[in-house]
């Protein structure tokens, strides 16, 4: 039996934002450090995704030594996000059922996004003396929180289940369109759904729940645009009281590093969802 291996890692810098792929990272209670530590929220401090901004994908990511890069595709303007930017007020900020706290990054960042957007927004940062905590019955002995993640910390999915649903759909898709952080090979298309806890190096990760999807996973990454086949061909054999299901959500219960290549090791397992 093959192994299975971290295949490819991605954090998320800000909500709703592109991927950056990534040969390392380090796993701290709310996830993958630099991982939706960063988001956009309206002027009622609702947070904005691409369920109702796709055109939010105009934005690409990539890292530089003291953050991102943030590069605006239409207007090719770019502006360079520190991970430890210059802050400025708290403010109370609405993620799905979750009142937070957050705080306004500064530098300008909440103006320039206004202006591309032609919309009053701001980006806002998670604190870490305000964390966002997540039910009881997924809390492990690492972690009692989220990033600003929709719902766990960590979402892990496998080559072959990618496959699966490209063999129903009829065509190939850029996987990133699930904005996963974890993708594996080496598996049986699915089998993450009976990952009870897993080990990769010296961390442990619990596999809390099975990811329902959205309408998310029909936009296209790269340009924008809407494709409601994904999520029709997905719905046609992983729905189940309603929801449609694909990747599973990992809460940490040890810390460390992951890295490309590493093997999962799958210590426990639950029964399949299907």
């Amino acid at each position: 039996m093959s192994s299975i291996l971290v295949k490819q890692l991605y954090i998320f810098p800000i909500k709703s934002l592109a991927a950056i792929a990534v040969n390392e990272v380090t796993v701290d209670a709310a996830g993958f450090v630099g991982d939706r530590r960063f988001m956009l929220v309206d002027s009622e401090g609702k947070f904005i995704t691409q369920r109702t901004r796709p055109d939010l994908t105009r934005f690409r990511l990539s890292q530089v030594s003291d953050g991102y890069s943030v590069q605006d595709l239409i207007t090719g303007e770019t502006k360079v996000l520190s991970a430890q930017p210059q802050l400025k007020e708290v403010l109370t900020a609405e993620l799905w059922e979750d009142s937070l706290q957050v705080i306004e990054v500064g530098e300008g960042w909440s103006a320039w996004f206004s202006d591309l957007l032609q919309e009053p927004v701001r980006l806002v940062k998670q604190q870490q003396n305000s964390p966002r905590l997540i039910k009881e019955s997924y809390q492990t002995q690492g972690s009692n929180q989220s990033s600003f993640a929709d719902s766990l910390p960590i979402l892990l999915t496998s080559e072959a289940s990618y496959k699966s649903l490209e063999a129903v759909y009829g065509q190939s898709f850029d996987p990133v369109r699930f904005r996963a952080n974890l993708l594996i090979s080496g598996c049986d298309a699915f089998e993450e759904d009976t990952f009870s806890e897993i080990v990769i190096q010296t961390v442990r990760l619990f596999g809390a729940k099975p990811c329902a999807r959205c309408q998310l996973v029909n936009v296209e990454p790269a340009t924008g645009q809407i494709d409601k086949g994904i999520l029709k061909a997905l719905s046609s054999f992983r729905q189940t009281e309603n929801k449609v299901y694909f990747g599973q959500q990992l809460v940490p219960i040890t810390l460390g590093k992951i890295q490309v290549g590493d093997e999962v090791i799958v210590l426990t397992r639950k029964d399949a969802l299907f």
